[in-house]
């Protein structure tokens, strides 16, 4: 009975079609293709390896992988405890369980069954970097981190090094400096801005940061600065507030203030935001939703629509705009990403300024690198140019330079 009910759970999908396979393949045959990037020929040689022999675990162990490498995580859960069925000390089968608990959001059997793991191969680099990974998705990012690096010691792969670096970046503090310069079709004189942004990380939930900015647009130097908060409410929510304040302005806002909520679920990061933004003389309230979409450790989407509503003396009532936004990333390589975007409306609430209130009609299209050293100095460069109503054009270049510590 067991034997049957072991099949039928390795048995291909009726509807998926298999790739040819070489007669009667051995072991060392199908492991070749999985490493090959033949995934398809290597699933379909160890299934026939293991309707030959249902005894074979290392052959199910591999058709659980494949099935994890396709994102087929509820195929591989149910070959990954068969096996922990006939050998409960199978530390293999207890990771692969765990990722698939960990794609379901069910850290803490994942965590409970880990460590567990960890106690029967304590030196096991791989049952270290996925309880990292778990403690990371539970919100102790501290722990994360500790696990994070003895995984790299026992075995310093690309991996385990990139993994470690990207929990450092998330934990740690951090400063960033930010410029840029938009330049102008027609008489419009250059624009210049600057700014200096400092977060600081309080406790494991609780975060503050301070952030400072001058510009230079349409003959005006302006400044202003300000603070937020940022606190993790649970694992996956994160509130978020942040007021930033000048004097005498009139291109900039006097007043700009930020509310917003992150939630994290699986691979997707959805946000609800209100923004409130004080000019002398005009007021802009805005109302954005957006998702944000990690596919995998090298590509990353996100979309936003914003929803404004202005009233200022030059403005016949109140007046209403729309603006979208879709950007992606993809990583060239290990520690350099490629980015791209275009956006429909305002491009950018973070340096929203009087000209760009009420209907602002315009399409602006941007690319950009980002280079992430080991030093955990990330370089961020990005063009992009606008195309408004009028016939009138913008150009704009921004550098960056974050550091965390």
């Amino acid at each position: 009975m067991l034997f049957s009910l072991l099949l039928l759970m390795l048995a291909p999908e009726p509807a998926a079609p298999q790739a040819p396979i070489v007669d009667r393949p051995t072991f060392a045959d199908a492991v070749q293709m999985a490493n090959g990037g033949r995934e398809a020929e290597a699933l379909a040689a160890f299934q026939r390896i293991v309707t030959a022999n249902p005894n074979d675990r290392d052959a199910r162990l591999w058709i659980a992988r494949l099935h994890e490498r396709a994102a087929a995580f509820d195929r591989a859960e149910a070959v990954y405890r068969s096996i922990l069925l006939e050998d409960t000390a199978n530390v293999d089968a207890m990771v692969g369980v765990a990722t698939a608990l960990l794609a379901r959001d069910e850290t803490a059997e994942a965590i409970v069954l880990l460590e567990r793991a960890e106690r029967l191969a304590p030196q096991n680099d791989t049952v270290l970097a996925t309880l990292g990974r778990a403690h990371r998705h539970a919100g102790r990012d501290a722990r994360a981190i500790a696990y994070f690096e003895l995984a790299s010691a026992l075995a310093p792969t690309a991996q385990h090094r990139l993994e470690l670096e990207e929990a450092r970046r998330a934990y740690g503090h951090r400063v960033e400096t930010r410029g840029f310069g938009e330049e102008y079709s027609g008489s419009a004189p250059n624009s210049r801005s600057g700014e200096l942004a400092l977060n600081l990380r309080v406790t494991d939930r609780l975060r503050v940061s301070a952030r400072g900015q001058v510009q230079r647009k349409f003959g005006s130097r302006e400044e202003r600065g300000g603070a937020g908060v940022e606190w993790r409410w649970t694992p996956a929510a994160t509130l978020r507030v942040q007021a930033l304040v000048g004097s005498d302005a009139r291109v900039m806002p006097e007043g700009d203030y930020l509310a917003e909520i992150d939630y994290a679920d699986r691979q997707a990061v959805w946000t609800a935001g209100v923004r409130y933004f004080d000019f002398e003389g005009a007021r802009t309230t805005t109302v954005s939703p957006a998702v944000s979409w990690r596919g995998s450790d090298r590509v990353s989407l996100g979309l936003r629509y914003a929803f404004s509503v202005s009233e200022a003396n030059t403005l016949v009532g109140r007046e209403k705009g729309h603006s979208v936004h879709a950007r992606g990333a993809y990583r060239l390589y290990p520690r350099f990403w490629l980015t791209a975007g275009y956006a429909g409306g305002v491009e950018d609430f973070e340096n929203f300024s009087i000209d760009r209130i009420g209907d602002f009609r315009a399409n602006t299209a941007s690319v950009g690198l980002r280079y992430d050293l080991p030093t955990l100095t990330s370089l961020v460069g990005m063009y992009e140019h606008q195309w408004r109503s009028g016939d009138v054009e913008m150009r704009r270049v921004t550098l960056a330079i974050a550091q965390r510590f």
